[in-house]
């Protein structure tokens, strides 16, 4: 599965700009590009949001200074929350550039600190691939970071300033950023995943922490908000940020009840998983005339299906969650 899901395919453009300000970099994590991205937001101080794993870092400064910056020029670094995929960068970063500030949620900030127990969560999950997949980890200094809580306010200048929404579900620490002034929403990960290329939302479910009862309800919470825009890490700008936001809403409810469903008839993973991934593969039926892309895709929600969505959801309802 790994091996199908690791692909050195060819290096498209990393960078987008997808907004007044707002460049969206392609990490091309695991060779693959589309998807997993961060953000550089400019503004009287630049940020980067969601900056990924040690092993894009190199490629996110390249972009950086492709778009006109350099590694000195950015203030913070932002984080919807610390899986390594999103944050495990960090330490390598602020390592190299001492003048950096950290901002992540106050329950996230003390695994950025000391990251050992994230990193043994991450084994537990992929094993021996952990290392492939992610790449190492190193603490972030502590007087680097900044912890956040719901409703604080990010000032990047006067034209620019982000507020924060704890949007727990598919983690306890995770934050959404809202720039209300030009109604864009930096979603991380509390909408799920969106393949642009073949116009795919999909569920993020990862155990130990998904509950998805909090993540439907930060999904109506951000639902209230006025946006023009909503920005996925995995990936990319969203076509319709009301569309997404409701068939986010509704494939999370939906999965949760198959994988009930599937849990009642069987206590063997490898079935509960085959059953996710069975309905998952409904979702890219129209691409199958394109074996290429179809294999591809295929092999991403195989990954998604066995790692990061079937078991969160076993592990919700085995801890008493509920169908929704």
């Amino acid at each position: 599965m790994f091996d199908a899901l690791i692909k050195r395919r060819k290096q498209t453009n990393l960078i987008e700009k997808v907004d007044r300000g707002i460049y969206a970099i392609d990490q091309m994590w695991t060779g693959n590009p589309k998807f997993s991205s961060c953000y550089l937001i400019e503004g009287d101080k630049i940020a980067l949001f969601d900056t990924g794993l040690t092993i894009v870092v190199d490629r996110v400064l390249d972009s950086v200074e492709k778009i006109g910056y350099s590694p000195e020029d950015i203030s913070y670094l932002i984080f919807s929350h610390i899986h390594c995929d999103h944050a495990g960068g960090a330490g390598s970063l602020c390592k190299n550039y001492p003048h950096l500030k950290v901002f992540a949620h106050e329950k996230g900030v003390p695994h950025l600190a000391n990251p050992e127990r994230l990193y043994k969560s991450m084994k537990k999950v992929f094993g021996d691939n952990a290392e492939k997949l992610y790449g190492n980890v190193i603490p972030v200094p502590e007087h680097r970071l900044h912890p956040l809580k719901d409703g604080e306010i990010i000032g990047l200048g006067k034209d620019r300033k982000l507020k924060v929404f704890h949007t727990p579900g598919h983690a306890s620490h995770h934050l959404s950023l809202y720039d209300e002034k030009n109604k864009v929403l930096f979603a991380g990960e509390a909408l799920g995943i969106y393949f642009p290329e073949v116009n795919v939302y999909f569920p993020s479910t990862p155990p130990p922490e998904f509950n998805l009862k909090e993540a439907v309800d930060s999904i109506r919470r951000l639902e209230k908000l006025e946006m023009r825009k909503v920005f996925f890490t995995h990936f990319g700008p969203a076509k319709n940020p009301q569309f997404a936001i409701q068939r986010s809403k509704e494939m999370l409810i939906d999965w949760g009840g198959i994988i009930n469903e599937a849990m009642n008839e069987s206590n063997d993973k490898s079935y509960i998983s085959g059953r996710l991934f069975e309905e998952a593969l409904k979702c890219i039926d129209h691409i199958k005339n394109d074996p290429e892309k179809y294999n591809k895709y295929k092999a991403l929600i195989e990954f998604r299906s066995n790692f990061t969505c079937g078991p969160g959801y076993v592990r919700y309802f085995k801890k008493g969650g509920q169908v929704l």
